[in-house]
């Protein structure tokens, strides 16, 4: 297992997962709920083949394949959880915002 190219793997499905994230609250503040849904499913998807590819890095440290330590893995572990962190808050906020329109 390439360390570098896993970590850069979960960095980039995280990363793409939270921008698209964020044009999903830019349609909910626009009012555009239906776009805002699918943009977070497409969210969801990235951050679920991040997770799958971090998953494969801690069943083979359980299966005894040791890494060193990296920076660069750390690195991509701190991005997964932030962008998993990122997606509770904004489908909340989302959420806010669609609770405010139905008031309107």
């Amino acid at each position: 297992m390439d360390i570098e190219q896993v970590s850069f793997q979960i960095i980039s499905f995280a990363g793409d997962s939270f921008s698209t994230m964020l044009k999903a609250l830019g349609k909910a503040k626009e009012k555009d709920f239906e776009s805002a849904e699918k943009l977070m499913e497409e969210a969801k998807k990235s951050l679920d083949d991040a997770h799958n590819v971090h998953t494969e890095v801690l069943v083979s440290e359980a299966q005894g394949n040791k890494q060193e330590y990296s920076v660069l893995l750390s690195h991509a572990q701190d991005t997964l959880m932030n962008t998993i962190l990122a997606e509770t808050l904004l489908t909340e906020i989302i959420e806010l915002y669609k609770t405010k329109e139905d008031k309107e």
